[in-house]
């Protein structure tokens, strides 16, 4: 990571790190980052073996502007292909409906899931907040063919060290799923 690019991480550990260890481990050639908002994961990876996709235009022209080495998109409504997928923080944003629409449109080998798990963590308010139960998201990416591999968890420090979230799992999972083709 460059210094003048360096990110200051409310997780209170580099990211990065732990994500470029879990892509290392999988193999990838080619990654999509899916809701990359403004780049801030995008060092995890190569430049040349990198895609990041959002839907918001803003977020899109400031990653391509501090990162400008790194490909940067909009969302589309057709499949996209890649070996890995990382949907960092992304799924907690969207109902179930739609997470099941995102994973029809995604065409991948591995997908890397990031977040905190459990369902005393959604919310009405704005943003409106979904996060899900480890044994959810086992059901609903198994329905896509997806299959848990790996889950490391690390403690959040942003959460973990606040006295009013001691109810509440405060760990980062960092899940590790792979494709399984069925066979007809």
């Amino acid at each position: 990571m460059s210094a003048e690019s360096k990110i200051d991480f409310p997780e209170g550990f580099d990211v990065t790190n732990v994500i470029r260890q879990l892509s290392d481990e999988v193999g990838y050639k080619s990654v999509i980052d899916f809701g990359c908002g403004h780049g801030r994961l995008c060092e995890s990876f190569d430049p040349k073996n990198y895609l990041g996709l959002d839907i918001d235009p803003n977020s899109i022209e400031m990653a391509r502007k501090k990162f400008s080495e790194y490909r940067f998109d909009h969302v589309k409504q057709e499949p996209s292909s890649a070996d890995l997928y990382l949907a960092y923080n992304v799924f907690l944003h969207m109902n179930d409906q739609t997470v099941d629409l995102a994973l029809k449109n995604m065409r991948c080998k591995w997908l890397i899931l990031v977040e905190m798990l459990g369902r005393n963590w959604r919310s009405t308010q704005i943003p409106q907040t979904y996060n899900r139960e480890l044994s959810e998201y086992i059901a609903l990416l198994r329905s896509h063919d997806l299959i848990l591999q790996k889950h490391i968890k690390q403690p959040f420090k942003k959460y973990s060290d606040a006295a009013w979230y001691q109810d509440r799992n405060t760990d980062l999972s960092f899940l590790v799923f792979k494709k399984c083709f069925r066979e007809t």
